[in-house]
């Protein structure tokens, strides 16, 4: 519990000091009209998987977005024991299909830069596939609820950014393929994140 309490805070201290330098060297330019946002989740590639959400703007003051998001990957051991009960190090967690809405509300304290926090929500469904030795495949499907916060940051005009976030995960009416089966998942979990991003 305290090496991932300091994995998450050491996270959040270097996307706090990039955030922090690139507001610093943001030009403060009149804000164009791009209504779309694709954003992909790097760490899901080095997991065998994929995440990535696209989003549209709602509002004439580009504040507000709502999309979908899609995901798909393995599950670290690391973070396996934090998500589920009753699962070792020989065990095999694969998150085989998130898919869900998600919404957007950007907090212009900078009124005159682009980057700025904001807060949101994912709401869903996912499944997990669960491999255990010697024993059958067991899939756990869930309702998810996702609070996060978060900071759009900058990189290149107003089109590119990296999107630091800290995640909040609620998984709410779980069934498992095997109700006898002791493996279960916790039902909730602190998740930072990185996304980059592109406004279209």
């Amino acid at each position: 519990m305290i090496s991932n309490l300091t994995r998450i805070l050491s996270v959040l201290f270097f996307l706090f000091y990039v955030g922090s330098f690139s507001i610093a060297q943001e030009q403060t330019v009149p804000r164009d009209d791009k209504d779309f946002r694709v954003e992909l989740e790097p760490s899901s590639l080095f997991l065998k998987g994929f995440a990535a959400s696209c989003t549209y703007n709602l509002t004439k003051w580009n504040d507000f977005n709502a999309g979908i998001y899609f995901a798909s990957s393995e599950i670290p051991k690391w973070v396996q024991v934090d998500m589920f009960n009753n699962v070792g190090d020989s065990t095999n967690i694969r998150l085989g299909m998130e898919f869900a809405l998600m919404a957007r509300y950007k907090l212009n304290l900078f009124k005159k830069r682009e980057s700025n926090p904001y807060v949101g929500i994912i709401l869903g469904w996912e499944y997990f596939d669960i491999k255990q030795p010697n024993m059958e495949d067991l899939r756990i499907t869930t309702g998810i609820a996702t609070p996060y916060i978060g900071y759009e940051i900058y990189l290149y005009k107003q089109m590119l950014y990296v999107n630091p976030q800290l995640r909040g995960v609620y998984y709410f009416g779980s069934k498992s393929s095997d109700e006898s089966r002791p493996e279960k998942i916790v039902g909730r979990y602190v998740l930072p994140q990185v996304s980059i991003g592109v406004r279209l």
